[in-house]
């Protein structure tokens, strides 16, 4: 039995995590907030739970001192991989909602490995291309970002402004675990991945599609007419391929040590709107959806981002922007007929 402990099991990119761990065999445990936030992921992982492989265990605060102690010392784990972490760019106090989460959640969660859990192998931390793209030069095109990037941010502009606020939760998180890694020398080892746009059919529980998380509704709002292409980030990344992604990072022994670019390719927010026109017409002009146009980036184009070292690592198989859309349009087409 291979266990392996998934913090915030409840997220968006977490249950795509837990689908592709339980396809491969792997035990199971997650952290969630609390008890009643565990119904959902009982009924839709049932044959799981009742065999076994899916358990529980409820932590409340995750930026508590010692938060994971008690899950981590009832047992004996082979790899962590963390997930949980905010990702809203409307947050009210910057330092409360994002980057105390991020930080001392990340810092909380290998101590209490360290501390605690001396069967734990190897780590794997989500991490994010905020933790890599530079908000100071906008589109940059001709640029190609690779792991060897860091945000730039710093903590006056951090403070002022959420969505700045989010880059530097991001990239300090995972700076704060390389340093503990590299000061403490613990008995595991670490990898980290660096997603983009996470997009994807959403599997995880939410109360209605105005609750989605913040990268679903970019596409719902677009596919439903009460909001147009949302700009910004210029990478993607399939929600399903992330998942596999952390599975990989814990099998490949060349994932140690390493933080990986977890990104599809390049994309426009305008493609969305094209996509939708195409293959949904009447409702796009039922809902006013933006009108299509073969414009999709700025005059002089935008950065890229090299993905060769998480294809050649891990072996990963990316999904194309067309297979996101159609099976993410599909699962709002059924969400909405279920009443959501």
């Amino acid at each position: 039995m291979t266990l392996v402990l998934v913090s915030g099991i409840n997220g968006f990119v977490a249950v795509e995590v837990l689908v592709s761990l339980l396809k491969r065999g792997y035990d199971v445990v997650g952290t969630i907030r609390s008890e009643s936030k565990t119904t959902f992921l009982r009924n839709k992982f049932r044959d799981a739970v009742d065999n076994g492989k899916l358990r529980f265990a409820i932590v409340p605060d995750i930026t508590a001192t010692g938060a994971f102690d008690e899950v981590l010392k009832q047992y004996q784990f082979d790899f962590v991989l963390h997930t949980s972490s905010p990702f809203y760019l409307n947050a009210k106090d910057v330092e409360k909602e994002l980057l105390d989460p991020a930080i001392k959640g990340t810092k909380s969660i290998l101590e209490s490995i360290e501390k605690v859990a001396p069967s734990v192998k190897h780590v794997v931390i989500t991490s994010s291309f905020a933790a890599v793209g530079d908000h100071r030069t906008g589109p940059a095109p001709g640029y190609v970002y690779t792991e060897n990037d860091w945000c730039p941010a710093e903590w006056d502009e951090a403070i002022a402004n959420p969505y700045i606020g989010y880059l530097a939760s991001k990239t300090w998180a995972e700076r704060a675990a390389w340093d503990f890694v590299k000061d403490r020398k613990p008995q595991f080892t670490l990898t980290t991945l660096l997603p983009s746009m996470v997009f994807g059919p959403p599997e995880q529980e939410f109360e209605s599609m105005a609750k989605l998380n913040q990268s679903s509704s970019d596409i719902y709002n677009l596919f439903n007419g009460t909001a147009g292409p949302v700009y910004g980030i210029w990478a993607w990344t399939d929600s399903r391929d992330l998942g596999e992604a952390h599975v990989l990072a814990i099998e490949k022994p060349e994932a140690k040590g390493q933080r990986y670019l977890i990104i599809n390719g390049k994309h426009s927010p305008q493609y969305f709107a094209n996509y939708i026109w195409k293959h949904y017409p009447e409702r796009a002009a039922q809902k006013n959806v933006t009108k299509p146009t073969d414009k999709l980036y700025p005059d002089g184009g935008v950065y890229d981002v090299d993905n060769s070292k998480s294809i050649r690592d891990l072996g990963i198989t990316y999904k194309d922007l067309d297979t996101m859309m159609k099976d993410t349009l599909k699962k709002f087409e059924e969400l909405e007929v279920e009443g959501k």
